[in-house]
């Protein structure tokens, strides 16, 4: 399988400038004292500079692969030595980002790589200013929370251009189920990075056959065994494992990191009826695992899920939104997560129902006001892929049906009558991550050149 997207890390080649002089004098941009002015004194007091900013680099996020910093000196002059430029452009096919700390470093920009520049003051403004006027992009870290907040959207970025989605389809378009899907998947390309591989979605069913009641089986019990209240027919249950690791191998087959499946479809050719099975608990297992996986090839929300599970770090639920009164919205699906608090957190109680009548296609009851944060990030991408609907709201209570999409998650926001209204340009589905995450969104927005709807 293609390497998990949100394994990806930032590649930075930190900088750190200097201005040194070739004597001493003093002058309308040069005041101090003569001892500390001299070549040895300002030689010295880089040295300096140069260990502490390396010091000040160990305490950035993980998400950042910190590359050897070079020591960029140069002198009145205002030329960089060639030397210099050489150990910049070491490993710089891997670089996603120059990090320069101090001093800005003249003509950094015709590598036309982004730039954040880590310095407190007048530098760091004028340098950014200036590559933002002949389009080169640039960010200003004051402090090292600055400069954790600035990677990480750029690593969600990364996350995503890193993503190579398998969406099993139909071939229709758009699909019978979702008239405002995003019809081309170039769009995403072009846009974001993400890659979309299209095939049939009969064609993982061979993938099913291999997998043996040996593999399926320890899996099933483990989730049978956590669950609260078990309503799914266990012999069947397996077959929804089946199809869950038949998934894992077909994207591994086409190194993919993504999943979708054709739902109506798929339920029309009567094939689930015929396996005993759902993909439901599908994707609600390879979010947990950190893969974005969404329902009937809706690429608008494989999309925003995609990106929201990377800011928020933590699995996405997705499902159909309806209006309760203007100040109460509900949703449902049968596809939680069980890490809902963030990736590594203590997983979420469940039950495990049937999704049938006929006892086949399990499906985990979660209670989502167990959320460790009063609020939840709802998001989905428009037709067009260049604009996302976001709205925050507060999960009031969760009830469960005993068949079809459950659980139904009742989120208390304001205005939803709007919202509602606002997604009629955008459809349905809704990708639902816990916590407040719309500050966020609109940033990335900026960095990912989308623009935002706060619904």
């Amino acid at each position: 399988m293609k390497e998990k997207a949100m394994n990806t890390r930032l590649v930075a080649r930190p900088i750190i400038g200097c201005l040194t002089h070739s004597h001493f004098w003093e002058g309308p941009c040069r005041a101090g004292y003569k001892k500390d002015m001299t070549p040895e004194a300002e030689a010295a007091a880089a040295d300096q500079a140069f260990i502490a900013a390396k010091a000040e680099l160990a305490k950035a996020t993980p998400e950042i692969e910190m590359l050897p910093a070079v020591d960029a000196r140069y002198d009145e002059t205002f030329v960089v030595p060639h030397e210099v430029y050489a150990k910049i452009e070491e490993d710089i096919d891997r670089v996603d980002f120059f990090l320069c700390m101090n001093w800005r470093i003249p003509k950094l920009e015709r590598y036309r790589k982004p730039v954040v520049i880590m310095q407190n003051g007048n530098e760091g403004i004028d340098f950014a200013a200036y590559c933002h006027s002949i389009g080169v992009e640039a960010y200003v870290a004051m402090d090292l929370q600055d400069l954790n907040e600035i990677a990480h959207l750029l690593w969600v970025r990364k996350v995503v251009a890193s993503t190579r989605a398998l969406v099993l389809t139909h071939g229709s378009i758009p699909t019978f189920g979702l008239q405002s899907v995003i019809r081309d998947p170039e769009l995403i390309r072009q846009r974001y990075g993400m890659e979309i591989v299209k095939l049939p979605f009969r064609d993982i069913f061979r993938y099913m056959d291999e997998v043996t009641d040996e593999e399926a089986r320890p899996i099933a019990e483990r989730i049978i065994k956590g669950s609260m209240e078990t309503r799914v027919n266990k012999d069947w249950f397996i077959n929804d494992i089946k199809y869950y690791l038949a998934a894992k191998r077909m994207m591994d087959a086409y190194d993919c990191n993504a999943f979708s499946t054709a739902c109506h479809e798929l339920c029309t050719s009567e094939i689930p009826q015929q396996r005993k099975f759902t993909p439901c608990v599908c994707h609600s297992l390879l979010k947990d695992e950190g893969y974005p996986s969404g329902c009937e090839e809706d690429l608008n929300a494989l999309l925003a899920m995609t990106i929201m599970q990377a800011a928020a770090m933590r699995p996405a639920f997705m499902g159909n939104p309806n209006h309760e009164t203007d100040e109460l919205l509900r949703i449902h699906h049968a596809v939680p997560a069980l890490c809902m608090n963030g990736y590594g957190t203590k997983p979420l109680q469940y039950k495990l129902w049937a999704f049938t009548g006929q006892g086949f296609g399990g499906k985990f009851q979660v209670d989502f006001t167990e959320n460790n944060d009063k609020w939840i990030t709802l998001g989905r991408f428009n037709p067009q892929a260049d604009t996302i609907c976001v709205k925050r709201g507060e999960v009031l209570k969760s009830e469960y049906d005993a068949v079809y999409c459950s659980p139904y998650y009742y989120i208390k926001m304001d205005d939803a009558r709007t919202f509602m209204h606002n997604l009629a340009y955008f459809g349905h589905h809704q990708v639902l991550v816990f916590g407040d995450y719309v500050n966020m969104i609109k940033k990335l927005g900026l960095v990912m050149n989308f623009k935002v709807l706060e619904g």
